[in-house]
This record gives C-alpha cells, structure tokens and sequence, in this order.
C-alpha cells in the first residue's frame, strides 16, 4: 500500500512561512508520508490527497490575498477533507491573552472569508527579518517590536518560531489520517 500524501500549500512574504512548510514536510516525511509542500501560488490542486495542511502570513493584520483566493478556489476540494492550517504572525510571539485572542480573530476571519474550516489549527510566532526588509519598514516594525517586546536590533534577523511547536502540529496533522476511515492505513505507519 502506499504511503499517505500530504498537501502543504503555503503562502509566505519574507520565507519564514515557508521555512515553517518545510519543516512540517520534514515531519511528516518522517513520520512516513509522501508531502507536497508547494506555493498556494502555484495554485496546487488537493484533489488526490490524504490530508491538506494549510499555512499563511500575517502582514498589516491580514490574511495574504492570494491564499484566500486559493482557499476559495479549492472550497469543495477542502470540504470535508481533513486539514490543518497554521498561522505566522508577531502576535504570537507573546503568549499572553490580548495576543492570544488577537490572534485566534485572525484565524476566524480567516474562516468567516473562505468557509475553510480545518480540523487542526496553530499559531506560530514568525520573525523580524530586518535585513531583508527596506527602510521604512524596518523602522514600522521596529516601532512595533518596541512596543510588543520585540528585538528592535535591526542590524540582524530575529526568529520567535518555537520549532517543538511545529512538530507537535505536524503530528497532529499526520493523526489526522485516522479521522479518513476510506483509506487503510499502510504498513508500519500509525497516526
């Protein structure tokens, strides 16, 4: 029997987005399965696999345009399907409530625009790449950073992403192979 697929379909601005991809794919690949991590994009169908994982930035406290379009446009695909979807976001790098609820607003608004409603959810702190930014924004972030306890250093690149926390999500996608009782599981792989 072969290996379950997995859709990794990300959007990212500054790559920390796809960096976090990456590494769910890593451990998912470890864990056995065959993922596709593609730029939405790409426009990636996720017609044919297991399960789809979803993953986006958060820039000027908003959803990326061209995922919720791809969202959107694969509605009937992901219906039904089971899914995860993580968030990246300066939000969460503080763990407190305000932050918490700010971010879980976004991963709703998320849902109110698309109807995409995944079985697995995360939020995961991003990072201040100074050095890839221009002036004026680095000066905006810095500000911000200033204010939410973030580096304000912007002579070099910051990352807040907890990587236990990525592979705990990992795995709780690769589980959630177990929620699509029309396809056996394979050989010497368990959710």
């Amino acid at each position: 029997m072969s290996s379950p697929r997995f859709l990794v379909a990300f959007h990212s601005s500054e790559g920390q987005t796809a960096k976090i991809a990456e590494h769910v794919g890593d451990i998912l690949a470890l864990r056995g399965a065959r993922p596709d991590v593609v730029d939405a994009g790409a426009d990636p169908s996720p017609d044919g696999y297991d399960v789809v994982v979803v993953g986006d930035s958060i820039h000027v406290g908003h959803h990326s345009p061209s995922l919720v379009k791809w969202l959107r446009g694969h509605a009937a695909e992901l219906d039904g399907r089971p899914s995860g979807f993580f968030q990246v976001s300066l939000v969460s790098a503080n763990r407190d409530a305000e932050h918490t609820a700010a971010a879980e607003r976004l991963v709703q608004e998320l849902r109110d625009q698309t109807g995409f409603a995944p079985d697995e959810v995360a939020m995961f702190a991003g990072a201040l790449a100074y050095t890839k930014y221009g002036w004026l924004t680095r000066r905006v972030l810095r500000s911000i950073a200033a204010t939410e306890g973030g580096s304000t250093d912007t002579s070099k690149d910051h990352e807040y992403t907890d990587w236990a926390d990525v592979e705990h999500f990992a795995n709780d996608c690769f589980a959630l192979l177990s929620s699509r009782p029309s396809r056996a599981m394979p050989d010497g792989i368990s959710p």
